[in-house]
This record gives structure tokens, sequence and C-alpha cells, in this order.
């Protein structure tokens, strides 16, 4: 069974637009002096963090979740352009809607690799909830995964609700298919 990840909401839209903003604006100087024919070494500075935002912006689209799959033994996450990353229902502890995460980027955000460009991406942690691990799009529609070792996984997909319910049948029913096989041998 496959789920479409929650579209953009408006403060990723919005860090999203205002970076590729800016490293269009710190590609102008250098514009300007082709235009005028002007050499200064100067330039090299904005070109080269221009540079670093656009390989960024790239990274940060490459990873952006577009998919949520339910297998009959996995969850798949389909990325963009980066690998799929596959975890076994084994692994999953529970699966719950996770509605407080909404404040995430305002308030609690210590370490993130990618807090806002194309989505919500990486390690983060949170002052008041502690480590986890996001592949989010939308602040409105977090679902928690619960893993046994691992941080929670937060993801969002465009209906949660039916995602929540979906993933638990398919554990229950993976957990009955093991009992039944254990007490068959």
């Amino acid at each position: 069974m496959s789920f479409e990840v929650a579209p953009l909401d408006r403060y990723a839209a919005r860090i999203t637009t205002g970076v590729a903003y800016l490293g269009g604006l710190l590609m102008l100087p250098i514009l300007f002096a082709y235009v005028s024919n002007l050499r200064w070494s100067g330039l090299l500075i904005p070109s080269a963090f221009a540079l670093t935002l656009a390989i960024f912006l790239l990274m940060a689209y490459a990873f952006q979740p577009v998919a949520y799959k339910i297998e009959d033994s996995m969850l798949v996450i389909q990325r963009r352009w980066a690998r799929t990353l596959r975890l076994s229902l084994d692994r999953i502890t529970g699966v719950s809607a996770a509605p407080m995460l909404a404040d995430m980027p305002r308030t609690g955000l210590r370490f993130a690799f990618n807090p806002g460009v194309f989505g919500y991406q990486g390690p983060f942690r949170l002052a008041p909830y502690g480590t986890a691990f996001f592949l989010a799009t939308n602040r409105e529609r977090l679902v928690s995964v619960a893993r046994h070792t691992d941080p929670p996984l937060i993801l969002s997909p465009a209906r949660p609700r039916d995602f929540i319910e979906a993933l638990n049948n398919q554990r229950t029913k993976q957990a009955l298919q093991e009992m039944t096989q254990t007490v068959e041998t």
C-alpha cells in the first residue's frame, strides 16, 4: 500500500524559496562584473557561497521523501534521487500521530541536518522530546514511528490517520503470521 507525502508546509516553502533567492542574489555581482567587463578577484567569495547554497539545495531535493509504502514485512521510504530506505516491521514498536511536534522549527530545535529546505530531513535534537530522525515535509501532518534501539522516525504522509491505521494493521497481520508459524512448528 502506497501513501503520498504531504506537500511542503508554508514554513518549509518560505525557507526553500528564501535560500534559492539568496543564491541568486549572490550571483548578481558576477553578472554585473561580466556585463561591465570588470575583473575583480573579490567576486570569488559570493560565487563560492552561492555554489555552496546550490549544492545544499540539490542535496536537500535529492533526499526529499516522495512516497511511503507499506509492504508485507517492510516500511519503505522512497526519496527523490537518493536510495530508498527500508525499515523492517519487526523493528517498529509503535506508530502514532505527533501533533506536538508542529512547533518544531520555532521551539526546541538544537541540531538538524535540514530544518526546512524541501522539508525536514536528518537527525534532530528537540529540547523537550529528545532525539528524532525526520523524513518529513509538513509539520501539521507528522507521524512518529517508534523503533527498538534507534531514535523515532518522524514522517509526514498526506493522510496521517490512514497511514497509521494501515501500518498498525500490517504489523498486527505480520505478528499473527509469525505466531501461527511458531505454533505449527
